[in-house]
């Protein structure tokens, strides 16, 4: 798979920055050492920060410091996401699977199911799940509201049924996936995140 080309707009610079950093440092990120990594100076790095953890594109901590990017958080989120031995969170279902196939890596996805919240745990090797089923991930459509129409709405579910039943409830505004095709397009969707970790590191 060929690997997107970096963002060249400062939200997009600083989400992949600071995806980039709690991986590679696993502590909130200073603002700072995000404008340095994005290639900004701090001014425009700190207005920027703060619209887009505004918007819910960043989480940031009680001392203003980055601790979510990309859907990768140190503490908030429903998902949880192993990797290797360190665990994040994750805002949404697709975050894990998506993060984890960027990475390559092999991983652990803690979650419920979406329809009836029977625990889900879902091992991945060199970023591709183990099985393929009887999962499903349900990629919703979103809008303007990241979390609320995104991220809430996009969740594992237990088996096919439980797939076709959430989907009811959404009024179709998304589509059910299998395992690895979901894998494969997350791979697709942070392969840039994947590649500013492996130019900062």
């Amino acid at each position: 798979m060929k690997p997107l080309l970096p963002a060249v707009d400062a939200a997009g610079l600083l989400r992949e920055a600071g995806f980039a950093l709690l991986l590679r440092d696993r502590r909130p990120v200073e603002l700072a050492d995000l404008a340095e990594a994005a290639g900004l100076d701090v001014q425009a790095a700190t207005s920027a920060v703060a619209s887009l953890a505004q918007a819910g594109w960043l989480d940031l901590d009680e001392s203003g410091r980055v601790a979510g990017a990309a859907g990768l958080s140190l503490a908030t989120g429903p998902h949880g996401l192993t990797l290797g031995d360190e665990a994040f969170r994750t805002w949404c279902a697709y975050d894990s699977l998506g993060i984890a196939a960027a990475l390559g890596a092999d991983a652990l996805i803690e979650t419920a199911c979406g329809q009836c919240g029977t625990p889900i745990d879902l091992a991945l090797r060199g970023g591709m799940p183990e099985r393929n089923g009887p999962e499903r991930l349900w990629l919703a459509d979103g809008g303007a509201d990241l979390r609320g129409s995104f991220c809430t709405p996009t969740v594992l579910l237990c088996g096919e049924e439980h797939g076709i039943a959430w989907a009811e409830g959404q009024d179709g505004r998304g589509r059910l996936l299998d395992l690895v095709e979901g894998a494969r397009q997350g791979a697709a969707d942070w392969a840039a995140c994947a590649d500013a970790l492996r130019r900062l590191s």
